[in-house]
């Protein structure tokens, strides 16, 4: 009996040390990928809508930008783009860059970028939408919290089963409206006509966000669109942790920095009032790459 006990001891050692190393193999996340397939969804943020010139303006996207001759030529902003900052660190041999965001888009148009991103095997997806689930004509139009769960959590989904092993998801939470409206009141657009007087034709829907810059909703209008701001930033972080947590063949990260930036004039569009400025956007890929996956190449 005691012969067997001194057998059996070792036996059951080992294959505790292999059921620990398979344990803790099958919990290591894959291998980081180098970011050279960058796909990026959104809304007109990320297409850098009246950053500078009217219209979308993707050479100054904080995200997709490029300063190539022209740009040079007619002295436009170069924003030092999570683009541009691939390229330099790691080469253009195999460098692609593919804008799937589309001004307008809001948290249902997701899961189809989510798609166009899987089909393009981008190793690196950037995600920075719902300022237009918080921006509607009225309060009316921003989505319960549960459907934006729904739609975000459909994205993400088919970004986990369709992205190379090893790609890397960054969420970027949503601008703070309120402090974009706070910043821009002492604007004039084109230096013509003031910001204010701009926002007012959202009582026509004429203009973007009635729930945040009508002028008839008041501070407990505004500060109501600012708390489902929040709320909605809040669902972003959650489910991204849980995808970090629960999917070891990708990389998820989150960030709220651009949450508390836009706080000064300049960084907002001379255009329309409403969207980043050159270098506003400038600011904004600072910002996001310093505090995102890649953030210890610089």
């Amino acid at each position: 009996m005691k012969k067997s006990m001194t057998l059996l001891v070792p036996v059951v050692v080992i294959v505790c040390i292999l059921f620990l190393t398979t344990l803790a193999t099958a919990q290591t996340k894959a291998t980081q990928l180098v970011p050279k397939r960058l796909s990026s969804t959104g809304d007109s943020i990320t297409e850098a809508i009246d950053a500078e010139l009217p219209l979308a303006n993707h050479w100054a996207s904080w995200v997709n930008g490029y300063h190539g001759f022209w740009e040079w030529l007619f002295g436009l902003t170069n924003v030092n783009s999570h683009n541009q900052r691939i390229t330099k660190i790691w080469g253009s041999w195999g460098r692609k860059n593919y804008m799937e965001a589309k001004s307008g888009a809001d948290m249902p148009d997701f899961p189809a970028q989510a798609a166009a991103a899987v089909a393009h095997q981008a190793q690196y997806v950037t995600v920075f939408m719902g300022h237009n689930d918080v921006c509607g004509n009225d309060f009316a139009d921003i989505p319960e919290d549960s459907d934006f769960r729904a739609n975000f959590t459909a994205g993400m989904e088919i970004l986990k089963n369709g992205l190379p092993k090893g790609a890397t998801i960054y969420v970027v939470g949503i601008v703070d409206i309120y402090q974009l409206w706070e910043a821009a009141q002492d604007k004039k657009a084109l230096g013509i006509v003031d910001c204010e007087v701009l926002w007012a034709t959202t009582l026509l829907d004429l203009f973007p966000c009635g729930t945040m810059l009508n002028p008839l909703i008041g501070r407990a209008g505004r500060e109501y669109t600012r708390g489902r701001n929040a709320g909605f930033n809040a669902i972003l972080k959650a489910v991204t942790e849980d995808y970090s947590t629960s999917d070891f063949d990708h990389h998820y990260f989150y960030t709220d920095v651009v949450t508390k930036s836009l706080l000064e004039d300049y960084q907002v569009s001379d255009i329309d009032c409403f969207h980043p400025s050159a270098l506003g956007q400038k600011d904004l890929s600072e910002m996001t790459w310093n505090f995102g996956p890649f953030s210890a190449y610089k």
